[in-house]
């Protein structure tokens, strides 16, 4: 049992797994004997742990954020993604050795991963904190660009580095003197400028100094390291991040990666050291140390330890709808019930999301605007008429949940279209564009193989529900046939149907194309129940359908039948995860790519697509995907959420049956789902 020293680091989401014991708040009364405890880096809580640790003769350890942390600032709320637990010092300390130091002295290094990570990070701009935007500077003089890096005041690395307040102005006048001719970047930190915190400049004088530019604004520090040739820093991170993109590092203080023969340390106080760190090492071989040794990692939607390349691929997905969700977005037309989980798709620390139940006249240039499916068209359409405007509509996604929408069970994956919506052929979509254009790497191939294959393994759908039943007696020799029947008034029957618009002259069609064949139709439960339209009577029903199905699960259909014939289903693409035969009725988004037996052209689609291209655009590019943690503001894999769906279902397996919906409840249930 590990002892933490406030209250505020037992609250970090996961600490258990970053420290791989479990924790308590250390109280004085406390008699729980401990085998260790932990303070944060030296503020008062490490103190205090300290003392204990002396009196008690256990293990300190000191805890820090790791240099990869999180999407936005923990001061925002955003939980860390990396922590650093050190039982030997602190990296920022270089007084005394840390497991940092230790680590880079041993000299272990991965050389082609550290390589390959280092451009992962370069090509994602990944930092510390990863909310900011990225700021292109005026640098086309033809000058040299130095930046020269303020900290805030009382940052407790500066100290630890040998540094003091007065080294940030010999910083200055070394860089003004180093680089008579060239433009000198103070970036200070954006809270100095809020007047949050005091920086050490006075930046009123500097404003008479032509050949400082003062940059203030919150901006990405990779793409502005990126722009630069040298860099001045007393103990900040970034100029590691500098070293990472070739830039020449001037060092005034002893951060950690100052001494190794990497940075310019003329006017770093080394003599701290006390003849320490005498050995040359690579830039690799500080990043291992430091990135994959000395850091730890837990996922937020696994709640399970991880490595840092799992790290950047959950940022780099944020970041990159961070940046297409950017600004003011209008969220129009929602009921509060999907106002609570659409938030965790949309929000972003680069935007404000505003609810409106009513739609506006007109849109406003540089915004967005969020609509249901295909709720409102003409509100819509007037919007759509201002280019300058971004218009997305959203719907839920292909692998949704564990209980039907219309049960108002919330969806573990959406999708987000700013060009039309995957359901509507009659206009492009941002999926038929992935599709169109999508070229797999051999990785992503076998990502898509692995993810059919744990779909099909474990029996999964859109809704994944359904119930025993049993299966009709079908005669040896004949096809059978299976046809999904659909809501008839659903958005992608009336748009994808195609001259087809009900369950009744889907049946028709398909009898007359198989006139032998031993067809099994399964009637929609929303349908069956009298919620939605879209019902055959019995009597008509049986005239073209040899079997009916009504509560058994889709995927076990699926492997009972040789062919399935549909209007628009979903059911169509789960099919072809197994390999069945697909005819398409009418034309849904997985038709017209060459996977499946189509009625309808549609001269858009191109590409003759392999399963695994098809898979891989519908499954991993297109929707957007998050597990139902309040706690969790990262949006999560398709693999993430099969495995939550799996795990979920088992607990619902060992549950007592819980009492089923009424109709009417059903009913009011379905009234709020639709908007």
């Amino acid at each position: 049992m590990i002892g933490l020293t406030s209250k505020g680091l037992k609250r970090i989401l996961h600490i258990e797994h970053f420290l791989v014991e479990q924790v308590t708040f250390y109280r004085v009364s406390n008699k729980q004997k401990l085998t260790a405890i932990a303070g944060w880096g030296r503020r008062p809580s490490f103190y205090k742990a300290q003392s204990y640790a002396e009196k008690n003769n256990i293990p300190l350890i000191t805890l820090e954020d790791g240099f990869i942390r999180s999407i936005g600032l923990g001061v925002h709320g955003h939980q860390p993604l990396s922590l650093i637990i050190d039982e030997v010092g602190v990296y920022f300390d270089a007084h005394q050795p840390s497991a940092l130091e230790n680590l880079i002295e041993i000299g272990r290094e991965d050389q082609s991963r550290a390589l390959l990570t280092i451009e992962k990070i370069r090509n994602h701009q990944l930092s510390k904190y990863n909310h900011a935007p990225i700021v292109h500077l005026s640098t086309q003089n033809n000058k040299k660009q130095i930046m020269v890096i303020d900290q805030t005041f009382g940052d407790q690395s500066i100290k630890f580095a040998g540094a003091d307040q007065s080294t940030f102005a010999k910083m200055l006048y070394q860089a003004k003197t180093d680089h008579p001719d060239a433009n000198i970047w103070l970036k200070v930190h954006p809270d100095v400028i809020s007047g949050k915190k005091q920086g050490h400049f006075d930046l009123k004088a500097l404003k008479h100094d032509l050949q400082i530019h003062v940059l203030a604004q919150d901006c990405n520090p990779i793409a502005l390291l990126e722009q630069m040739d040298e860099v001045y820093v007393v103990s900040s991170h970034m100029g590691f991040e500098a070293l990472m993109l070739g830039k020449t590092v001037h060092c005034f203080g002893v951060s950690w990666y100052a001494g190794w023969g990497l940075t310019k340390d003329t006017f770093a106080p080394v003599e701290i050291l006390q003849g320490r760190r005498k050995a040359k090492r690579t830039l690799t071989q500080l990043f291992s140390a430091a990135y994959f040794d000395y850091a730890r990692y837990v996922n937020p939607n696994t709640g399970i330890r991880c490595e840092l390349e799992d790290i950047i691929e959950l940022l780099a997905l944020q970041k990159y709808w961070m940046k297409q969700l950017g600004g003011t977005i209008h969220a129009l037309g929602f009921s509060r019930w999907k106002r609570k989980f659409i938030q965790g798709y949309l929000k972003y620390p680069s935007n404000h999301i505003a609810f409106k139940w009513r739609f506006p006249k007109q849109s406003i240039a540089g915004q967005h605007y969020v609509v249901w499916g295909n709720r409102k068209p003409q509100q819509r359409q007037l919007l759509e008429k201002n280019q300058q405007a971004k218009i997305w509509r959203m719907e839920d996604g292909f692998i949704r949940s564990i209980g039907l929408g219309a049960n108002l069970i919330r969806p573990l994956s959406l999708v987000l279209d700013d060009q039309g919506i995957y359901y509507d052929p009659s206009q492009p979509s941002r999926l038929e564009k992935i599709l169109n254009t999508i070229q797999l790497s051999p990785a992503q191939e076998l990502r898509a193989q692995q993810l059919k294959f744990k779909i099909v393994s474990q029996q999964l759908s859109k809704y994944n529900v359904g119930e025993a039943e049993s299966w009709p007696e079908i005669p040896k020799g004949k096809t059978v046939v299976l046809v999904p029947g659909q809501v008839e008034d659903d958005a992608s029957v009336q748009l994808g149907g195609c001259g087809i618009f009900s369950n009744l002259a889907l049946l028709q069609a398909v009898r007359t194309s198989q006139p032998d064949a031993w067809i099994v139709y399964k009637p929609h439960p929303d349908v069956e129940a009298g919620l939605r339209p879209g019902k055959i009577v019995n009597q008509t029903l049986y005239k073209y359908a040899n079997s009916v199905i009504y509560k058994l699960d889709m995927p076990t259909c699926l492997d009972k039948v040789d062919e399935i014939h549909t209007l628009s289903s979903l059911t169509g693409f789960e099919a072809l995860l197994r390999k069945k035969k697909v005819y398409c009725y009418g034309l849904p988004f997985y038709a017209g790519w060459g996977l499946t037996k189509d009625r309808i052209k549609c001269e858009r689609r191109q590409k003759r697509l392999t399963l695994d291209e098809l898979v891989y655009g519908v499954l991993v590019l297109y929707p957007l995907y998050k597990l139902p943690d309040e706690n969790n503001a990262y949006l999560a894999t398709p693999e993430q959420v099969i495995d939550y769906i799996v795990k979920q279902r088992q607990i619902n397996a060992e549950l007592s049956q819980l009492p089923k919906k009424s109709w009417l409840a059903r009913l009011r249930a379905l009234l709020i789902y639709k908007h």
